[in-house]
């Protein structure tokens, strides 16, 4: 049996001296109240309140899946509940070690070694640290990538913009200007640039003006 000995401020006092956290939600679903045994609701209400307590405690701090699992476990005895909650809270995306680990790794200044200790410490296993590490210098190398691309599609700046003033509307016209920008293209193209990233950017700094 568990029976519930007092209830105050949202805590239900178990004759199996845990105190559980609820919300009132919970409480008036469950009906509960002083003296109620609670034993076959038992695993429902401790899957609920380790659900709700688990979204509260992340939107103190973001935490990774261990801690956060540690955390309701102080908090409530029935371990297989809150690990059910916990999962839960990983499908829905409250959690994610891998997101935790980037963002971890992008706002420290120390080196690879301590924070790879510091994450282990937190429950982030070796392979999610390499990737994250991955993911990380793969974003840097695109960014420097967009960045020589950009350059590079300034310097024809001069033969990609053409003022409204200027610019000759009649079919001739319109000819040289494509004929200009597939040139453009090719000479991209052959420094390594990517055509998709190519067409993409151009189309950028034209809907921009060129503006850098």
């Amino acid at each position: 049996m568990k029976i519930i000995k007092k209830i105050q401020r949202n805590k239900l006092y178990l004759d199996n001296e845990e105190i559980m956290d609820v919300s009132p939600l919970i409480r008036q679903k469950y009906n509960l109240k002083v003296n109620d045994d609670i034993e076959s609701l038992y695993d429902d209400i401790s899957y609920e309140a380790s659900l709700e307590k688990g979204i509260f405690i992340i939107s103190l701090k973001d935490r990774t899946k261990k801690e956060l699992q540690t955390k309701l476990n102080e908090k409530y005895f029935n371990t297989k509940m809150v690990q059910k909650a916990v999962q839960k809270l990983e499908e829905l995306g409250y959690i994610n070690d891998l997101d935790y680990t980037i963002s971890y790794i992008n706002n420290r200044k120390y080196g690879k070694n301590r924070i790879s200790y510091n994450l282990f410490q937190k429950g982030i296993n070796r392979e999610t640290i390499d990737k994250a590490y991955n993911i990380i210098e793969e974003e840097i190398e695109k960014n420097i990538e967009d960045r020589k691309l950009e350059k590079a599609i300034l310097k024809h700046r001069k033969k990609l913009l053409v003022d409204d003033e200027e610019k000759d509307t009649s079919l001739e016209g319109k000819m040289k200007r494509l004929k200009e920008e597939q040139k453009v293209i090719q000479s991209l193209a052959r420094q390594g640039f990517e055509i998709e990233k190519i067409f993409s950017k151009l189309k950028e700094f034209k809907e921009s003006g060129f503006e850098e």
